[in-house]
């Protein structure tokens, strides 16, 4: 697996191959065709990058501006099946990439999906917080955890 800065090029070429828990929560999150919100995502990202395996993108995740709290970032990543397939390279390369993130912004916020289990697992080992407590979320009010990951700032 290679991780790379990706292009909006890259969204479209994942579209239609979404894990099925992907595919649910953006959905419930949504209300509208996950594939055109995985573009709009990569359109509005601030920072964008991409996971390929056999040349083939297996996942594009990015960070864009919080809509919701000014100067915080929305991390998000939408991801194939294949993205699982070698779960030490899928630990490894987000912990390279968080730095960059909170260069831009320092503190990194939004929601999961309740029933996707996998992906809140990983948010945890990512060394994100989650909230105790689910809130309705999206059109459909589906429970979603919120989830967050401060940068530590050291006063001089």
């Amino acid at each position: 697996m290679i991780v790379r800065k990706a292009s909006v090029e890259d969204a479209v070429a994942l579209q239609g191959r979404l894990r099925q828990q992907d595919y649910n929560e953006v959905w419930a999150a949504h209300g509208l065709d996950p594939d055109e919100v995985l573009v709009a995502c990569a359109q509005y990202s601030t920072m964008l990058w991409c996971a390929e395996i056999d040349e083939v993108v297996a996942a594009v995740f990015g960070v864009a501006p919080s809509m919701e709290n000014e100067g915080e970032g929305q991390p998000w990543m939408l991801g194939a099946d294949e993205i699982c397939s070698d779960p030490r390279v899928f630990f490894r390369w987000p912990l390279e990439i968080l730095p960059l993130m909170h260069n831009l912004f320092p503190v990194l916020r939004n929601k999961v999906d309740a029933r996707n289990k996998k992906s809140i697992q990983w948010l945890c080992r990512m060394g994100f917080s989650m909230a105790q407590n689910t809130v309705p979320y999206g059109p459909f009010s589906m429970p979603f955890y919120e989830f967050y990951k401060e940068e530590l700032v050291c006063a001089h």
